[in-house]
């Protein structure tokens, strides 16, 4: 690299104009030195005292600094000797301009300036202060591995290249935020992943401006194909072992510093029914619980609209000694089934809300003492039916099944339940086929949100409704993968 002008070469005029770039923070300490043998070897450290190691610092650089013995080296070769023999250092080089010197000093390195020289050197001494690598919270599994990602993107990155020790998976870094300069990270398979990807996925990081990036969700809301559409287009997960999984399958992820999740795309809507451990236990029981999934939520969304339809518009289609029970129940009840209906959604979703949000030990408290004592008080007061209380108890009991469609549960459900309350059973198919067709034309970086749908294609239909063993899963997703398409095949000679 070529030594950029930056400075003028008199020292304090120049460690002036660094000053003034990093004035009224007292984190970033500037640190005079010179050299032991030739006085006129001096010139400024420049490092901030809460992210650098400043053992390293004193131990790598400014112990050669001071007692190198730099002899006759003339002015303009000075700069290039204490970046090549001086200091010690695993990363080191010549800085580009006056933000590159401020982001290398706001990320823990150590900067130097020497008089006459007009450039400037940055040098690796950042300290990295973060929680250990912990169990993950939102993705719990029985089997497989037990680590997630954390805040620190150095962690997070050697997470997954642990998980391919290959030369193929790459790690391109970006950064973003106007203000907060936040380093991200795509990282994919070379060999397996499509460029046109790649390429479109850069293409959208680079259309937008944006003050700060606090959390990888940021990214997720800026680059997704339907912004305006409650179905996510773009993964999630703080998992290692399923970005890993996702990258062997050609998709690419995204890693973001300050945040203990990763993106991965493209996103197919079956990914929501699709658990990590479903490959790490039998197929017969991956395939068993996959399928209650899809059961779960068909019930989630669809019990409650169905309930007020039958209820309201078509009695004749209810066994009459649950026509009878339902109408008994409901003699002393003041409202509306959808009202009675509205309010228990809602009063459960606050409960759990609340149950979230307080600490956890206040909060399984809160949970289980609203969940028995507001349900039996009510119902002893009459405000809803008993009946009522059990529906919407096995809503919210299904709706965990599918974690990852949290947000598109709250929403496809109240809409499923007005169209039922309107037109009867009428509008619950309406409201099907609507959410059908919408979920069909969303795509994600170019691929169709429904890829897995269509089973005219054998081999993809063995990793949808039911979990296939391993040997019969021979290709990867077509979706994905164009070239490197077999991931398993049996050795030569062997059964």
């Amino acid at each position: 690299m070529e030594q950029p002008v930056l400075f003028s070469g008199v020292l304090e005029q120049d460690i002036a104009v660094v000053r003034d770039l990093f004035r009224y923070d007292d984190t970033v300490k500037f640190r005079k030195f010179e050299n032991q043998h030739d006085p006129t070897v001096q010139g400024y450290i420049i490092f901030t005292e809460v992210l650098s190691n400043t053992a390293v610092i004193d131990e790598n650089i400014v112990r050669p600094l001071l007692r190198h013995h730099f002899n006759t080296i003339i002015q303009s070769t000075l700069i290039a000797t204490v970046l090549h023999r001086v200091i010690h250092a695993n990363e080191a080089d010549f800085v580009k301009d006056l933000d590159d010197l401020a982001l290398h000093v706001l990320i823990g390195d150590t900067v130097i300036l020497l008089d006459g020289s007009k450039s400037a050197l940055f040098a690796n001494s950042k300290y990295y202060s973060t929680r250990s690598i912990g169990l993950p919270e939102t993705e719990n599994a029985v089997a497989g591995p037990k680590e997630s990602f954390n805040e620190l993107l150095v962690n997070n990155i050697s997470l997954v290249r642990r998980k391919a020790l290959n030369p193929k998976l790459k790690f391109k870094f970006m950064t973003l935020g106007k203000v907060s300069k936040t380093r991200i990270c795509i990282t994919y398979i070379e060999d397996l992943v499509d460029q046109t990807l790649l390429n479109e996925l850069e293409r959208r990081l680079k259309s937008f401006e944006i003050d700060s990036i606090l959390d990888v969700t940021y990214l997720s809301e800026l680059i997704k194909d339907a912004p305006n559409s409650p179905f996510k287009t773009v993964g999630s997960t703080e998992r290692p072992d399923v970005v890993a999984a996702k990258l062997f399958e050609g998709r690419a992820a995204i890693l973001c510093d300050g945040t203990p999740f990763a993106l991965t795309v493209p996103f197919l809507f079956l990914e929501n029914f699709q658990a990590n451990e479903d490959y790490y236990s039998h197929y017969f029981y991956a395939s068993f619980t996959r399928i209650l999934r899809f059961v779960a939520f068909f019930l989630t969304v669809s019990l409650p609209s169905l309930y007020i339809a039958l209820t309201c518009y078509h009695k004749e289609m209810i066994p009459k000694n649950l026509l009878l029970s339902i109408a008994k129940s409901r003699a002393d009840v003041p409202f509306p089934a959808v009202i009675e209906m509205l309010i228990l959604l809602l009063l459960f979703d606050l409960i759990r809300e609340a149950g979230i949000r307080l600490p956890k030990p206040i909060g399984f408290t809160i949970s289980m003492v609203g969940a028995v004592v507001l349900g039996q008080s009510i119902v002893t007061a009459r405000i809803v039916s008993a009946e009522m209380i059990i529906l919407v108890a096995l809503c919210g009991i299904t709706s965990f099944l599918t974690p990852k469609l949290e947000q598109e549960i709250l929403v496809c459900r109240l809409g499923f339940l007005l169209f039922g309350a309107t037109l009867g059973i009428y509008g619950y198919a309406l409201a099907s086929l609507l959410l059908i067709l919408h979920i069909s034309e969303l795509r994600s970086f170019g691929v169709d949100y429904t890829s897995y749908l269509p089973l005219g294609k054998k081999q993809q239909a063995k990793d949808v409704f039911i979990r296939a063993p391993w040997w019969v899963m021979r290709m990867r997703p077509w979706a994905f993968q164009k070239n490197n398409i077999v991931r398993f095949r049996r050795k030569e000679g062997t059964k």
